[in-house]
């Protein structure tokens, strides 16, 4: 399978369609009813999202599945411009595919999805700035794509940060860029607020919604013995490529080096999210999904001896489908 998917051309993306397809089965088959999980009180533009899909699953579920083909296919493409995994090849795909469909129950009109499209667009943004001279607008453009991905699931507010930290590692920014990425940051949501007052709503409504998106505790979730022992899989996928990648990284060009820094980065910010922020939960996978995914393709696509990874990229598959047909 990995040498199927180091490759790009219509075989392995028919292939990752298969498969993504199998996953979802279940869903299109029978689709979730969503008129329980969602109220008034999401943000207010994954709110229209919600009312839009809400009395249709199927469609729900069709476009939840689209999107997240889309941010895999803007995976693709971001490496191919790029260049820091140094090969034309899907295995970001199929490994956000993978990593995605870890939390079934997250899977459908998830608000960290749209917002997982918008911080890659973001990231592929800044790091398209290295070496242009002169004061540039990369990071206004990105600061304006990360904060409006929080218009959609609040927990993508933490990732502004990434804006200035990747600033300081691709660049020698002055204040003019600071500035300007700072007011990227602020634009969408000086937007939100103005709309809102304009249509009549009240500002103090808005910001308690926001309020209650960002600090209100989430409902626990299910953590079943099946669903652990994925995690454990998954895990032994992530760590011997986050390992080679560690001990590898002095040898990359300067720019791979930076993407795979801001990686990082990225991660620490996710863990860091999940940790101590009480209001996100395992939805933030669709983001934390990315830089996991980006360090396990680099890996399976460079390595020489693929056995023991094909082993355990077949364990983690068998591991999706067992959580499926057992989630206890």
């Amino acid at each position: 399978m990995i040498r199927l998917f180091r490759e790009s051309g219509a075989v392995p993306a028919l292939m990752l369609t298969l498969l993504a397809l199998a996953l979802w089965s279940p869903c299109f088959i029978n689709p979730p009813d969503l008129s329980q999980p969602y109220n008034s009180d999401t943000m207010p533009l994954w709110g229209y999202v919600i009312r839009v899909f809400s009395g249709s699953p199927l469609l729900a579920v069709t476009f939840s599945f689209v999107l997240m083909l889309v941010v895999a296919i803007v995976m693709v493409r971001f490496n191919t411009a790029i260049f820091f995994i140094p090969r034309r090849t899907i295995l970001p795909s199929l490994m956000y595919v993978l990593l995605f469909s870890v939390f079934p129950g997250d899977m459908i009109l998830n608000p960290a999805l749209p917002a997982a499209l918008l911080i890659v667009s973001g990231l592929w943004r800044m790091i398209s700035s290295y070496r242009k001279n002169g004061m540039v607008f990369n990071f206004f453009d990105a600061a304006i794509l990360i904060s409006s991905a929080g218009l959609f699931y609040p927990g993508s507010v933490w990732f502004i940060i990434l804006v200035f930290i990747g600033a300081l590692i691709l660049r020698s920014p002055d204040v003019r860029e600071l500035t300007v990425a700072l007011a990227g940051a602020l634009l969408p949501w000086i937007i939100m607020y103005a709309l809102w007052y304009v249509t009549g709503g009240f500002v103090s409504d808005l910001t308690e919604i926001i309020r209650h998106n960002l600090f209100d505790q989430m409902p626990a979730i299910y953590w079943s013995r099946t669903l652990i022992l994925l995690i454990i899989v998954t895990g032994l996928n992530f760590l011997p490529a986050l390992f080679s990648l560690m001990g590898e990284m002095s040898t990359y060009k300067i720019r791979s080096r930076k993407t795979y820094e801001l990686f990082f980065w990225m991660m620490v910010v996710c863990a860091a999210a999940w940790a101590f922020v009480p209001s996100v939960s395992v939805e933030l996978g669709a983001i934390a999904a990315i830089p996991v995914a980006f360090i396990i393709a680099n890996y399976m696509a460079l390595a020489r001896k693929v056995a023991i990874i094909e082993t355990l990229l077949w364990l983690m598959v068998i591991m999706l489908i067992v959580s499926r047909v057992w989630p206890y």
